[in-house]
């Protein structure tokens, strides 16, 4: 009788094992499933691949949709922290400024009371 581990034990074992162990696993696994180790390529083995031409190969075969194992998920991008800092360090710059120039157009406090009471009567 065997029993079943979680995938969190199989995980941990498996990180447990050393290289070497894990090669083994993965060829004894690979020959239990009829498969060859190798490039699939008749006549070019692996050790023949550069690391160029196997980048090639991974972004060529993520183009088939067929050829992938997990369906991917498109999220929304979030906006970043730095951009948010910076988008309100400019609206604070702004304000100051229109605060900047309004004072120095009108220095005068009694002006500036003139202003704000025409403003809030203005019909």
């Amino acid at each position: 009788m065997t029993t079943k581990e979680s995938n969190e034990e199989r995980k941990e074992r498996f990180k447990a094992m050393s290289s070497a162990d894990r090669k083994a696993l993965i060829r004894a696994k690979m020959k239990a499933e009829g498969l060859q180790e190798g490039s699939g390529v008749p006549g070019k083995d692996l050790s023949s691949y550069d690391r160029d031409e196997i980048w090639d190969l991974i972004q060529v075969t993520s183009c088939f949709s067929e050829m992938q194992t997990k369906p991917t998920t498109i999220r929304a991008k979030a906006p970043s922290k730095k951009k948010s800092l910076i988008t309100w360090i400019l609206i604070a710059l702004a304000l100051t400024g229109g605060m900047v120039l309004y004072y120095r157009q009108y220095p005068s406090p009694d002006t500036r009371r003139e202003l704000s009471v025409d403003g809030m009567f203005a019909d």
